[in-house]
């Protein structure tokens, strides 16, 4: 049951969005999130400023000793990420995890199709609620790994 949990969570943190805008520099463009579980290990949400977030987690462990016991328990998985924002679309291969005790996730990976394909992608996020797992961060696209 507490992996059922764990992986809604991990979702949930993944799909956390914020309503507001795509900021962009020279190098990396940060998307704000909220995303929410809406199955196991599947995440949907808002991204920017009417942007879609969805994320699906798969291949999940866990390490930290017994769930039931241990209080440094963190769950590491893989994702598909998908984004739409701003009228441009991405899917992105992450690998993360989340830690139980400060309910924050961290995923790193690479975009695999669409906007700036090739580009390296980091996602942070806060577990904010339980019903639904909620996850609210940002999504950072480093512009200049784009090949």
């Amino acid at each position: 049951m507490r992996k059922i949990i764990a992986l809604f969570v991990l979702g949930l943190a993944t799909l956390a969005v914020t309503a507001s805008s795509v900021s962009a520099s020279s190098s990396s463009i940060v998307i704000p999130f909220e995303k929410h579980a809406i199955g196991p290990g599947h995440y949907v949400g808002t991204a920017g400023d009417g942007g879609t977030i969805e994320m699906q987690v798969y291949d999940s462990s866990f390490t930290g000793g017994d769930p039931e016991t241990s209080s440094h328990w963190v769950q590491h998985f893989k994702a598909t990420l998908k984004l739409t924002v701003g009228g441009q679309s991405l899917t992105a291969a992450l690998d993360g995890q989340f830690n139980f005790t400060t309910r924050q996730t961290v995923l790193n990976g690479i975009v695999v199709d669409g906007w700036l394909s090739g580009a390296q992608i980091h996602e942070e996020g806060t577990l904010t609620g339980f019903a639904p797992l909620t996850f609210v961060g940002t999504v950072m696209l480093m512009r200049g790994s784009a090949g």
